[in-house]
């Protein structure tokens, strides 16, 4: 596989550290990666928010969208919705798949356990991340973060 894609979830991660994911993006885009920005949703304050951060990225990808374009999602009469759990909690993982995603930073032990994709267990809190036994500092440099990632997965 190429290893060319990197996925960023947005929710606890790339929004509780826009700074830092500002700069990697940048790094990342720069040695020609594509950048899958994968979250729920919605997309419209993703974009928002990407926008006024400036942080690259090639595509966003929701799992709401996904769902809802296969008509998947049960709206509730107070305006909620729901999609069936493990549809949800997989959703990322096999969208990672189809699409050679060649590791996925994300916050989520949920999903995690669906992933083939090398798997980056991202703790908001400590900016620090978990990457097969790896920890990964995501409050220092990173363009030495990335690099480090990259080390592992490809």
């Amino acid at each position: 596989m190429i290893c060319n894609k990197i996925g960023v979830d947005f929710h606890g991660v790339i929004n509780s550290n826009p700074q830092f994911f500002k700069e990697f993006c940048a790094h990342a885009a720069e040695q020609g990666f594509e950048i899958h920005i994968i979250s729920g949703g919605p997309r419209e304050t993703i974009e928002n928010f990407l926008a006024h951060y400036q942080i690259k990225y090639n595509l966003i990808w929701c799992i709401f969208d996904h769902f809802n374009e296969q008509d998947k999602v049960l709206f509730l009469p107070d305006g909620s919705f729901h999609v069936e759990d493990e549809l949800w909690d997989s959703a990322k993982a096999e969208y990672c798949r189809q699409n050679n995603i060649c590791v996925m930073i994300d916050d989520s032990l949920v999903y995690g356990k669906y992933f083939t994709t090398p798997y980056c267990l991202y703790d908001e809190n400590s900016k620090t991340g978990n990457l097969n036994g790896k920890i990964m500092d995501f409050s220092v440099s990173a363009e030495n973060c990335l690099q480090k990632i990259l080390s592992l997965v490809c």
